[in-house]
């Protein structure tokens, strides 16, 4: 029998596409990358391999290619995308506007890449296309200024969705909620007028349903389903919490969605209705409200942090049960690679553990060279069996190989 773990990879692979996408959360958005033999266990902390300084306050996590190391960041109150060699070496950076300068200083979002091209969105609706060789924009739209909508109260957050020619975003303005811009030019394809809804600090996944492509994301009102082609809505599904803090993707697979939100709203594992294209609850746990740490699942365990309890949870997949809560870590951010969890708590430690269906492992931990470390918040990155961890306007490199 699939765990469920190789069926989100299955699903994946029926994805079509004309070059490789480097974007938030690995090739599938999905925190899993694809690295192995990597070390089970540091002595100290895994060799330095270099340091990048002076990337601009930020919380998004690099975007790494063959052609160097991509970021976001804030210097003074503009925000910047900035390119490094695959040795560390400032090749360019390129602004793109004004950036978030009340609390939480600085840039939220995750380059996208693919084919040459860097596509970031700040804080503020700009929105770029960049030639990642030489840093030239090649296009340049504001979202809101076009499209309605506007900053909602910590920035707008979405690291923007490459689907075949199109980038998909939620500037949430009047009829236009979602929409789907050309990559070549910046010009509108579609706009999916759902109303009253707006970005939710959410980027928005690809998932194969019934034979066919979906966009599946969370806004400040709807989890939605959206055909990519069009804008089209699959699934519309009601959501409650008043706040409209949704920045966790729903996880999808066999038919299933599960979704889940901090601030005590809780996780929900839901049923897809194709006949009447609705959400069916089939259970709920309120104790696993997953806020910013990502989500990963091992052996039929979803896990995660709780918002409300400050602490590392798992629960099962076909139940909701909770399997383990845990205090051994601080909450943070992870990903995972050959078996392997690469942990980011929010005050700076970083940690490898070895996962189970009962929880995890802690095999070793060390914390980043910084002072006064709070908001930690940028996902680590796997690359080619180095482990980059940010943290405002630094990147540290590590060489995590077995």
């Amino acid at each position: 029998m699939k765990t469920l773990t190789s069926l989100f990879i299955l699903i994946i692979t029926f994805f079509s596409a004309s070059a490789q996408i480097y974007q938030w959360r690995g090739t599938h958005r999905d925190g899993i990358y694809p690295d192995k033999n990597l070390a089970s266990q540091w002595d100290s902390v895994p060799p330095l391999v270099m340091t990048i300084e002076g990337c601009g306050l930020g919380y998004g996590s690099p975007t790494i290619t063959p052609d160097g190391i991509f970021v976001a960041g804030m210097i003074d109150t503009t925000g910047y995308v900035f390119a490094y060699s695959p040795e560390g070496e400032k090749m360019w950076q390129t602004a793109y506007g004004p950036e978030y300068t009340n609390r939480f200083l600085g840039s939220r979002g995750t380059p996208t890449i693919e084919d040459g091209k860097l596509y970031y969105s700040g804080t503020f609706g700009d929105v770029i296309c960049v030639n990642v060789k030489n840093g030239k924009v090649l296009w340049h739209k504001n979202i809101f200024e076009l499209y309605g909508g506007e900053p909602i109260k910590w920035g707008y957050t979405e690291s923007p969705l490459i689907y075949g020619d199109k980038l998909i975003l939620t500037p949430g303005g009047n009829g236009y909620n979602v929409v789907a811009l050309s990559k070549k030019s910046g010009e509108l394809i579609w706009t999916s007028p759902i109303e009253n809804t707006t970005n939710a600090y959410c980027s928005p996944v690809l998932i194969r349903h019934q034979n066919m492509d979906l966009i599946m994301m969370n806004t400040s009102n709807n989890l939605l389903m959206l055909k990519p082609e069009d804008g089209s809505v699959y699934i519309k599904h009601g959501l409650t919490d008043r706040r409209g803090n949704h920045p966790m993707a729903p996880m999808y697979a066999d038919n299933q969605v599960f979704y889940s939100s901090g601030y005590g709203e809780g996780s929900v594992m839901f049923n897809t209705d194709d006949v009447n294209h609705k959400l069916d609850t089939l259970w709920q746990n309120s104790d696993f409200d997953c806020k910013l740490s990502g989500m990963i699942i091992v052996d039929g365990t979803i896990f995660g942090t709780s918002d409300r309890k400050k602490q590392w949870m798992g629960v099962d997949w076909n139940s909701g049960e909770t399997l383990f809560e845990s205090r051994d870590l601080k909450p943070g951010s992870f990903v995972m690679a050959d078996g392997k969890f690469f942990m980011f708590t929010e005050t700076g430690e970083v940690a490898l553990a070895i996962p189970d269906k009962n929880g995890f492992t802690i095999k070793s931990r060390f914390m980043i060279p910084a002072e006064n470390i709070i908001y930690a918040f940028a996902h680590p990155v796997i690359d080619h069996k180095k482990l980059f961890i940010r943290y405002n306007d630094r990147i540290w490199i590590h060489d995590v190989t077995n």
